[in-house]
C-alpha cells in the first residue's frame, strides 16, 4: 500500500438486536461494503464497523415477551441470526462491535466522564412524549393524534432524570466547520439541513 494512501472509515448504524435484521439492514450494510470495496481498490487504509446496539427498552421488552433474560436474547440473536446473515451476504466488515462488551462499555465511559469533567454534561430531569420504537423523546410535529408518525403507535408520557449534553457549546463550532470544510457534510441538502437545524434549534440540552 502506498504510503501515501488515504484513511477511510465507515460505520453502519448499530443495530437494535430487538429482532433479526430484516431487509433494510441488509440494505444499509452492503451499500457500506460496496463503498468499502471501492476505496480498498483505490489502495485506501480502510476500516468498517458494524454491530449490535444491545441496551434499551426496546430491547428489554422483546426479550420479556419471550420470556428469555435480556443479554441471552441478545446472544442468541447476533450469533444465531446477525452474524450468519453477514457472512452469508460476503460483507467483509473489519469488527462487529457489541455494546455490551467490555471494550465497548469501557471506552464509552471514559468517553463520558471526559465530557463530564469537561463540563459538557449535567445531571437534570426531562419529562415528554417518548416512543419506544424510535427509542426518543418527541416534539409535538413529530406527532399525529398522539402517536409517533414513523411507528404509527402512541407514544408514552415519560419523566426521568437523565444526564444532559449541553448541545449549544457545539452550534457555532459546528457551523464555522461546516462553512470552511463543506465536504465534511455531504450531499449538499443534507449539510444545509444539518445547518438549519443547529442555526434553529431552541433547546440547548439533549438527553445523553
Amino acid at each position: 500500500m502506498s504510503s501515501a494512501a488515504k484513511s477511510f472509515y465507515l460505520t453502519t448504524p448499530i443495530y437494535y438486536v430487538n429482532d433479526a435484521p430484516h431487509i433494510g439492514h441488509a440494505y444499509t450494510t452492503v451499500a457500506g461494503d460496496l463503498l468499502t470495496r471501492w476505496h480498498r481498490q483505490k489502495g485506501d487504509s480502510v476500516w468498517y464497523l458494524t454491530g449490535t446496539d444491545e441496551h434499551g427498552q426496546k430491547v428489554m421488552r422483546t426479550a420479556e415477551a419471550n420470556n428469555t433474560p435480556p443479554q441471552q436474547w441478545c446472544d442468541r440473536l447476533v450469533e444465531e441470526a446477525w452474524k450468519p446473515v453477514w457472512k452469508h451476504l460476503e460483507i467483509a466488515n473489519d469488527d462487529f462491535i457489541r455494546t455490551t462488551e467490555p471494550r465497548h462499555m469501557e471506552r464509552v465511559q471514559k468517553f463520558l466522564q471526559g465530557l463530564m469533567e469537561d463540563g459538557f454534561i449535567y445531571e437534570g430531569k426531562y419529562e415528554g412524549p417518548y416512543c419506544v420504537g424510535c427509542e426518543e423523546f418527541k416534539l409535538p410535529g413529530d406527532l399525529d393524534e398522539g402517536k409517533c408518525k414513523i411507528h404509527s403507535k402512541p407514544v408514552e408520557m415519560v419523566s426521568e432524570t437523565n444526564w444532559f449534553f449541553k448541545l449549544s457549546a457545539f452550534v457555532q463550532p459546528l457551523l464555522d466547520h461546516y462553512k470552511k470544510n463543506p465536504e465534511a457534510c455531504e450531499p449538499a441538502s443534507a449539510r444545509n439541513e444539518e445547518i438549519g437545524r443547529a442555526s434553529c434549534r431552541e433547546r440547548v440540552s439533549s438527553p445523553v
